[in-house]
């Protein structure tokens, strides 16, 4: 009788246990909106791998320049494939051939979404015949400069008819790779919406005097924020010009300085909420704003994270 006694004893408390867990869900289970680690919680939830892309220039400081570069940069390649990324936004080929630059992605399974490359302006026109077939070679579509002519670093820009003419440019270069079957883009910093003339930032200059199949925005969303402005107007505003979206944070406490994707301030949700045609969302963390700690492997990591679970 006392053993029957201590055998429902055990029964009765298991059955308990089992009913907490069931109505509790097991402890270690991240809430819905968690900014995790982008396991298989929040599969499916955020942005699809497909549309997320990185800018290589985030590793610039490590894949630095001279003797072994090509090794670092394939080094970055290699290690982002494994975090799970499937596509990249190259800046540079270091030193390699389009068709080598081709493989080395083939071999780690990775695709470039878009590239930086100089396109010139009508100061300083480039080789664009040359660019548009690297792209071809590199399954590229979207391409564009890292930095219009209008940079102070540049300083080819000074008035309303330089931007005017910039734009002319970039619409007769647009034109010609759309023929070839790809898009140019012209991305971002802060200048461009700080940059006036008559109420018109430069940014409006440069979408108003080029035709929308010509000219597409890489918008930068922390330099429009550094800028003052809010990306969800900017987006809104331009629709579906504004094609693709490089994702960097801004932390207004340490002196609004870069900050890895969802540990700053800006509103991803909102800005991609009011995206209608956003084709690639591409983490980016400049290395030089940051503080001398930055690793550009947990900010690519997170990035990612962060993009798989947020929820818009």
């Amino acid at each position: 009788m006392k053993s029957t006694a201590s055998l429902r004893a055990v029964l009765v408390a298991v059955l308990s246990a089992l009913l907490f867990i069931g109505l509790a869900g097991p402890a270690s289970a991240a809430p819905p909106h968690t900014k995790g680690s982008g396991g298989a919680d929040c599969a499916g939830r955020g942005v699809p791998l497909s549309k997320t892309s990185i800018q290589l220039y985030t590793f610039a400081g490590y894949i630095g320049g001279g003797a072994g570069e090509q090794a670092r940069h394939e080094d970055v390649l290699r290690r982002l494939a494994e975090m799970g990324y499937r596509n990249v936004e190259p800046y540079t080929l270091s030193g390699w051939t389009a068709q080598q630059y081709a493989d080395l992605l083939d071999r780690y399974g990775l695709k470039a979404s878009a590239r930086h490359v100089d396109v010139g302006s009508q100061v300083t026109p480039a080789d664009i015949d040359q660019i548009l077939a690297d792209n071809r070679t590199l399954g590229i579509k979207y391409f564009g400069s890292g930095s219009s002519a209008g940079a102070p670093w540049i300083g080819q820009l000074k008035t309303e008819a330089d931007w005017v003419a910039y734009a002319e440019y970039l619409d007769a270069v647009g034109a010609q790779a759309r023929k070839a079957g790809q898009t140019l883009f012209v991305h971002n910093h802060d200048f461009e919406f700080t940059t006036t003339f008559d109420g018109q930032t430069a940014f409006d200059i440069l979408m108003q005097n080029t035709g929308d199949k010509n000219l597409v925005s890489q918008l930068d969303v922390y330099w429009v924020s550094f800028a003052g402005l809010d990306p969800v107007d900017v987006v809104e505003q331009y629709g579906k010009r504004i094609q693709l979206l490089h994702v960097k944070d801004l932390n207004e406490d340490l002196n609004r300085r870069i900050e890895i994707v969802g540990r700053g301030d800006i509103d991803f949700p909102s800005i991609f909420a009011a995206g209608k045609g956003i084709k690639y969302y591409v983490v980016e963390h400049d290395p030089r704003f940051g503080d001398p700690t930055f690793d550009p492997f947990e900010a690519a990591r997170e990035g990612l994270a962060y993009l798989r679970c947020v929820t818009f």
